[in-house]
């Protein structure tokens, strides 16, 4: 594929937490603020589905963190290697800057 897409926020996610981290999320509360060039009229019917599905672009790691092979889940020898895409991390993903 020789395709490219430019990403365009809507919104940002208001949290907490500033650290990239793979545990202990369970606790944590976000908000979801949608851009001023949306008004509420942008969220009608919204309430009537059970999710919502939000695509997060993960622009925190530091290029020298990300990881692009298979390893140990949090680093735990006595799990098995898996592949990057298998498991959940925030270090997958690429630095911008």
């Amino acid at each position: 594929m020789s395709e490219s897409f430019v990403i365009e926020p809507i919104a940002l996610v208001r949290a907490a937490r500033v650290e990239a981290e793979d545990d202990f999320w369970g606790g944590e509360v976000s908000e979801v603020v949608l851009d001023d060039r949306f008004d509420t009229e942008a969220l009608a019917g919204l309430e009537s589905f059970s999710h919502v599905e939000i695509l997060f672009l993960f622009d925190r790691v530091a290029s020298d963190r990300i990881v692009t092979a298979a390893r140990h889940p949090r680093n735990n020898p006595d799990w098995p290697r898996v592949g990057i895409f298998a498991q959940q991390t925030a270090y997958r993903a690429a630095d911008p800057a």
